[in-house]
């Protein structure tokens, strides 16, 4: 998406400031919620099981009796199946929460990219009209007659 200064109106701003407050409002209150989520997930086998944090950090690994049977490759894949299986359910449980579709998931590189290009068109405008301003009054006021 390529952004254009000029296409934005006052009150364009206003209602883009207005919009962001209420998704502020909105993110504040869902932001305990947040904290709360837990994922769970377990191997593909079913001997392991994990449980993550909000922050996707392990909490708890447990595992079946049937474990002690497997040789140590396998029983470090079966933590890891499940420690990815509890990140992916605490995760998809954050972006049901935050309610964001899946449409509009952007990544933190496309959001750097369009602030960028739009500080850069918004700098040059705002230098523009501030030329302008500057021009204006420098005028002579009598040249008007």
């Amino acid at each position: 998406m390529t952004w254009r200064a000029m296409d934005y109106t006052e009150h364009d701003m206003d209602e883009l400031l207005k919009a962001n407050e209420r998704e502020l409002a909105r993110l504040a209150a869902v932001a305990d919620d947040l904290r709360s989520i837990s994922g769970k997930g377990e191997s593909r086998s079913g001997l392991t099981t994990a449980v993550v944090d909000a922050d996707g950090r392990l909490q708890r690994v447990t595992f079946s009796p049937r474990v002690l049977r497997l040789d140590l490759a396998a029983l470090a894949e079966e933590v890891v199946q499940a420690v990815r299986q509890a990140q992916e359910d605490q995760d998809r449980q954050a972006q049901e929460l935050l309610a964001v579709p899946e449409s509009q998931r952007i990544g933190l590189e496309d959001i750097q990219r369009q602030f960028s290009e739009f500080h850069e068109l918004f700098s040059a405008e705002t230098a523009d009209r501030n030329d302008r301003i500057r021009r204006l009054g420098e005028r002579d006021p009598r040249d008007d007659f």
